[in-house]
């Protein structure tokens, strides 16, 4: 009996799935037939904005002021400027200039080389 009932249930399921299929090709068709015109957004007025202009105006200098009192409040005292080197040559650097700024740096490096080397052996 209760194989009976299966046997049923699988019939009606299949007749509903070729129901099923039928309504998916009918659906098909007519999307292939039919092209959807695009729809013209409708254009949405604007609201009237909320403050007049003697109020923005207002509201621009109130925190133009805020801001230029947060800017003093966190600005820090400068040293006072050196004043410029003026540079010797306005030209490339010679060939000598370029070797003994390479000699210094060289020296230098041994320097930190050996600094370094010092520290890890302490």
């Amino acid at each position: 009996m209760e194989k009976r009932i299966l046997e049923l249930a699988v019939e009606a399921l299949e007749g509903q799935k070729a129901a099923l299929e039928a309504d998916i090709e009918w659906i098909r068709a007519e999307l292939g037939r039919r092209v959807a015109a695009p729809v013209a957004a409708a254009r949405v007025p604007r609201k009237p904005k909320g403050r007049t202009a003697a109020q923005r105006k207002a509201q621009s200098l109130k925190m133009k002021a805020y801001w230029a009192a947060r800017k003093r409040a966190q600005a820090k005292p400068k040293a006072a400027k050196k004043p410029a080197r003026a540079k010797a040559g306005k030209g490339p650097t010679s060939a000598a200039a370029r070797k003994a700024q390479s000699e210094r740096m060289k020296a230098y490096w041994a320097k930190k080389r050996k600094e370094s080397e010092n520290k890890a052996q302490t």
